[in-house]
């Protein structure tokens, strides 16, 4: 039997460089030893953004200066239940320091070199850790399966790290057959392999990861069974939906006139820079866009973009 859940504010802190600030839990702490995100319990009358405010200054000595709340989601312990609430701060001031004795450090969130880190924190770290391209076999731009698989050794040695297996016109065994092709030759480069498709296929496949179609969102009553699920989105309806669901990221589209899209009004820049002020995932931009397009999507609050224009 769980007690009454718990709310925690949890403060992301960002430096310039991508890394993040992290502290180790001390010996007075549950979890001893074990490392997180600065923040803690909020207090009664109190509101998860003040406690985070609150927990910042008393953990580590900063003061935020701009703070936006992100992702939020429950997490089960043994004995307790807490609903995490996140929040980036993305301005602050002052000078980090252990003021409680305890150890912190910058990390890299794709790459974190302390250990243990909580559980709870896991699915914050893999969002901050998304790389800003996520590839689409598009076997229709490549020549076929075939095509996809010559084209991905030399763009996996340029940096994708993120690709999503579409192929609707293939049957479902070849389907997880071609999946299966293009995880063995992304693995060697740490590479993660999403699979847009039912869980039976993911499975068969061997992946743990998802894509859902926004009419899939829809249908869906709760989160599938996989470490890592991704969902399309066309508007706010779509990302809360995504948001209630559990989503660990989201794909927003059409950005610009798209052909595969073309009953659907392109969102634009500025759309996109307003749905992404009030997302709680992060979101990639999808529709009308190229490589060269990442730069503008990460200034309209995006992590990427999402393209079969990878090669």
């Amino acid at each position: 039997m769980h007690s009454a859940q718990i709310d925690v504010a949890v403060c992301i802190v960002q430096a310039d460089d991508g890394r993040v600030l992290m502290t180790e839990r001390t010996a007075r702490q549950l979890s001893a030893g074990y490392w997180e995100f600065p923040g803690g319990k909020v207090d009664p009358g109190e509101t998860p953004q003040q406690a985070a405010v609150r927990e910042l200054a008393e953990e580590v000595g900063i003061t935020a200066v701009a703070v936006r709340p992100w992702i939020r989601y429950s997490h089960e312990f043994r004995l307790r239940r807490l609903r995490l609430h996140f929040f980036r701060i993305e301005r602050w001031s002052g000078v980090v320091t252990g003021r409680e004795g305890q150890r912190f450090a910058w990390v890299d969130p794709a790459d974190p070199h302390v250990a243990p880190v909580l559980p709870s924190v896991d699915r914050v770290l893999l969002a901050l850790g998304l790389p800003d391209l996520y590839g689409v076999s598009d076997s229709h731009r490549h020549g076929g399966p075939d095509g996809v698989l010559a084209n991905l050794p030399q763009a996996l040695r340029g940096g994708l790290r993120l690709i999503q297996i579409r192929e609707p016109t293939l049957a479902p065994d070849q389907r997880v057959l071609f999946a299966r092709r293009v995880a063995a030759v992304a693995a060697p480069h740490g590479a993660r392999v999403v699979h847009a498709g039912s869980a039976l296929e993911a499975a068969r496949a061997g992946l743990c990861a998802m894509h859902a179609t926004a009419a899939e969102l829809h249908r869906a009553t709760s989160r599938p069974g996989v470490k890592f699920w991704v969902a399309s989105c066309h508007d706010a309806a779509d990302l809360r939906r995504a948001e209630e669901l559990g989503a660990d990221a989201a794909v927003l589209s059409p950005i610009l006139p798209s052909a595969a899209h073309p009953d659907r009004p392109p969102i634009g820049w500025d759309g996109l820079r307003s749905l992404t002020a009030d997302a709680r995932l992060p979101i990639y931009a999808q529709g009308g866009l190229t490589r060269a397009s990442i730069a503008e999507a990460r200034r309209a609050g995006a992590v990427g973009i999402t393209t079969g224009d990878w090669s």
